[in-house]
């Protein structure tokens, strides 16, 4: 169902401190998070974004996500409800993203 590669990447990663990440998994994250978006499987990278144990991942990986999931919402043929897990996903993206400003600054 979901991308192979992005299944495998998440159970390898979910429990690595993010200076044990490769330089690898960061393009190995964003192209399966494409492939997933390509192939209509929104509702999956939604429940990875979603799901607390991936935070390390989704701080560190999730903002390579943005290009594929604009092209996605962008998409002519895409329905409602894929948009509607678009813009969950952003929104958790950019949550995150300001969460990591507001540590740095303050």
């Amino acid at each position: 169902k979901m991308a192979k590669e992005l299944q495998e990447l998440i159970q390898r990663c979910q429990f690595l401190d993010e200076e044990n990440f490769k330089g690898e998994d960061y393009n190995l994250f964003q192209v399966a998070g494409q492939k997933c978006f390509e192939e209509g499987n929104i509702a999956d990278v939604l429940e990875i974004v979603q799901n607390e144990k991936n935070g390390v991942i989704i701080r560190n990986m999730g903002w390579s996500l943005i290009g594929p999931i604009v092209r996605c919402m962008l998409k002519q043929e895409q329905d409602d409800v894929e948009r509607q897990y678009c813009m969950k996903i952003l929104d958790k993206l950019v949550e995150v993203s300001c969460n990591i400003c507001a540590e740095t600054v303050f």
